[in-house]
């Protein structure tokens, strides 16, 4: 072999001085004698050798890229003179070749010595291009030539149509897996160094080189026709390197994933692949523990994609991977937490593909899930894993809504706490957008007969120790409440009557807890009872709401449910509008004496024994808003002149009700009083009912405190503005408080009077100042 490369060196040497016409047939002629399949190779490494250290350093840069092109297309006429056969056989040994090639020239003595051996044992590497005798410069230039050759040789038209006449294709195939392989590990080569050298000045080159490789590959792959490809993937799945059965099973995905229309021969050789995909899944981690772990999430994957392009024609084919992944989730020792991902949506996919066909697995299967989701440990870190969970759960309540009764209250605690987890990582998380759909596939798909009990038993289990879980419960009921229709609404209502009168009692039950985390709770309970208020007729809802104004006030019980059923009654009113005052008139009467109740300046007495000025303010704050939401929308005349009266006093009386302090009262006043009382005089609509409020708020304005002589004026101009050209009947017996307050001895108030006039003279259109 040294000699015949000898042989071809000295032609390649000669080579500038042959015609160019001259040079194809030449050399073909000296590779034919010699032969192909052994030596064209060599012929092409010299020749690379001549073009980096003659051919580039003869000529200037502007025409480096005219001399590359064109000894490419010579190059790649010589190398078609052969059949597909040896061209390959070249590009495998080629790759061999680079493969043994040092890293960089100044590589230590020591690999220098072993190469100098080597030399001696007659491998002809030093003699076709001698390190020792090039340029570091001159080593990168040659092996990104030879990559970026073998990729365009492989792409071009000539030896494709080779590849299409070769007869022999069993032949060809076992070829074709080989280079398949080789690439494969060049390519392991080529990243390692690009690891090594990423801080150095050539780590640019090695990822170029990698980037060329990575070419290299897709050409060898775009090269195997479908019928070809399978074997081969196959045959590579096989591989001892562990390295190339997983770039295997990329190469497989990544044809998987280009939407091809497959014919079922092609389909049934995909099919086949199952068993070898399901053996690498099943290997526990050797020695190479990291390198079999990614193998076998990669396998996973494998057998997902399978699934989705073909589960739905051939179910039971997928059984066994069903049976296989259950397997590895179910597993006692403990698995690397990426592979139980992998298995857990390898198990969502099939699970959509063989629907009924899961059912068996379920008992095995299920609690695997539910276990999985407990697993605090790790989580964030493990945010991947407990995502696959959520997703494999959401497929299987999808798929199998009818199967899930035993294990429901498990599932309902646990989303309970996944939403937790999911605000504790981020609220626009994946975790937290994947628990969204989760509860609401859940509320949608699975019927009421079952999920209700379901749900009454999760609220008495998670009230006694985890109350702050409430809220995702009651999101998940309040979905399945909004998603039922009339008739089945209709014939749960007792049952959903029964678990509200329960879950409104929180409030009284939780007493002495803080009241914010309360009112949080509270708050999803009375969302979801609005959310079946507003699917209930009148007939259904009057006995439901007089029912709830009976359990509010019956004597035995704690004064808490007022603030529950008031702020119940509030958002009942923001709902129904106009329609809740067929309702309303029986409050009238306890609004009126709550109101006076909770007025320190006509009791005593606390309404609330403890922490009272809290549970009173609440209270107070709940009453004016559902007033103030009654009159506003109120259309039907519902305050007539026997509530108004009634109504009257207590409302202008809390102008002076310093409950809770300064600041409470001041937030009160302007938040919540004012708006009401100017309200209730639109409601009257009636000018005989308009004097003696107005009065009324005039007295306030001589009153000993500064704080509710402001209160009375900013509550007198708000009923201005919402009168506006009827407030001139009422003017002139305004004029003499105001002609007071224009010369009050505190400050604030003076000036506040004078800001009325002005907003009075803008509401009323006329200038005042002429009647003081």
């Amino acid at each position: 072999e040294r000699v015949v490369s000898n042989i071809i060196h000295v032609f390649v040497d000669a080579m500038p001085h042959v015609p160019e016409h001259r040079r194809v047939p030449i050399l073909a002629q000296l590779v034919g004698t010699v032969g192909g399949e052994r030596f064209l190779w060599t012929l092409l490494v010299l020749l690379f050798e001549q073009h980096v250290t003659r051919t580039v350093t003869e000529v200037s840069n502007v025409e480096k890229d005219v001399v590359l092109e064109r000894d490419t297309e010579f190059w790649i006429s010589v190398c078609c003179e052969f059949g597909a056969q040896d061209q390959l056989q070249s590009v495998i040994k080629i790759l061999k070749y680079l493969t043994k090639l040092p890293e960089n020239k100044d590589e230590d003595d020591t690999e220098k010595k072993s190469r100098a051996r080597k030399v001696k044992q007659g491998e002809p590497s030093e003699h076709l291009f001698n390190v020792a005798s090039h340029s570091d410069k001159q080593l990168r230039h040659f092996k990104f030539l030879a990559v970026s050759f073998l990729a365009q040789l492989l792409a071009s038209c000539s030896f494709v149509g080779r590849v299409v006449e070769c007869e022999e294709t069993e032949e060809l195939q076992d070829i074709e897996q080989r280079l398949l392989e080789e690439v494969l590990c060049y390519l392991k080569t080529v990243a390692g160094s690009v690891a090594e050298n990423a801080d150095k000045p050539t780590a640019k080159f090695w990822r170029a080189l990698l980037n060329k490789s990575y070419e290299l590959l897709d050409k060898v792959n775009a090269l195997l026709p479908t019928e070809r490809f399978i074997p081969v993937i196959r045959g590579l799945m096989a591989s001892q390197l562990p390295l190339v059965r997983r770039k295997a099973m990329e190469l497989l995905n990544n044809k998987l994933q280009q939407h091809i229309k497959w014919q079922e021969e092609q389909i049934q050789l995909l099919l086949g692949l199952i068993g070898d995909l399901l053996s690498i899944m099943g290997r526990k981690a050797d020695s190479e523990e990291e390198e079999q772990a990614i193998n076998r999430q990669t396998a996973l994957f494998s057998l997902k994609l399978l699934c989705r392009c073909f589960g739905g024609s051939a179910q039971e084919v997928f059984v066994p991977v069903m049976s296989a992944a259950v397997e590895l989730i179910c597993a006692e020792e403990q698995e690397d937490r990426n592979v139980m991902g992998s298995a857990l949506l390898c198990v969502a996919e099939v699970t959509s593909a063989l629907k009924a066909l899961a059912i068996p697995q379920l008992p095995r299967l299920m609690p695997a899930i539910l276990r999985a989701l407990k697993h605090k440990k790790e989580l964030v870190s493990g945010e991947i894993y407990l995502l696959s969970a959520v997703t494999a759960l959401q497929k299987v309540i999808e798929i199998l809504p009818h199967f899930l009764s035993p294990y429901l209250l498990d599932i309902l605690l646990q989303i309970a706490r996944l939403e937790k987890v999911g605000v504790e990582i981020g609220p626009k998380s994946q975790l937290n957008v994947r628990t969204v759909s989760l509860k609401n596939t859940l509320a949608t798909k699975i019927p009421s007969r079952v999920i209700l009990p379901a749900i009454a038993k999760c609220y008495q289990k998670l009230v006694t120790s985890h109350q702050h879980r409430l809220g995702p419960l009651m999101d998940i009921l309040k979905e399945h409440i909004r998603s039922m229709d009339k008739q089945v609404l209709t014939s749960n209502q007792s049952e959903l009557t029964a678990f509200f009168m329960t879950a409104l009692d929180f409030r009284a039950e939780h007493s002495e807890d803080d009241l914010e985390d309360v009112g949080k709770i509270e708050g999803h309970i009375i969302d979801c009872l609005i959310t079946m208020i507003m699917k209930l007729s009148e007939v259904s809802f009057r006995p439901l709401f007089f029912r709830l104004f009976d359990w509010c006030k019956s004597d035995d019980t704690s004064k808490d449910r007022l603030l529950t059923f008031y702020r119940l009654a509030d958002h009942i009113a923001d709902k129904l509008k106009g329609l809740f005052t067929l309702f309303a008139g029986h409050l009238v009467k306890p609004f009126a004496d709550y109101l006076n109740q909770l007025n320190t300046m006509q009791t005593d007495q606390a309404f609330y024994e403890s922490r009272n000025t809290e549970k009173s303010c609440l209270l107070l704050q709940f009453i004016l808003d559902c007033l103030h939401k009654i009159f506003l929308y109120d259309n039907q005349r519902f305050v007539s002149k026997e509530r108004a009266e009634a109504l009257m006093m207590p409302l202008v009386d809390q102008l002076e009700n310093m409950l809770g302090g300064d600041d409470k009262f001041q937030e009160r006043v302007t938040v919540h009083l004012i708006p009401c009382i100017a309200q209730f005089s639109v409601a009257m609509a009636d000018d005989s009912l308009w004097k003696p409020l107005n009065y009324q708020i005039l007295l306030k304005m001589r009153h000993v405190s500064p704080k509710v002589r402001f209160a009375a004026l900013i509550a007198l101009t708000e009923l201005a503005g919402k009168l506006r050209e009827n407030y001139m009947i009422l003017l002139p017996e305004s004029i003499p408080f105001l002609a007071e307050l224009m010369e009050d001895e505190c400050e604030e108030v003076e000036h506040q009077c004078q800001k009325s006039i002005q907003q009075l003279e803008v509401v009323l259109g006329e200038p005042l100042q002429s009647y003081f």
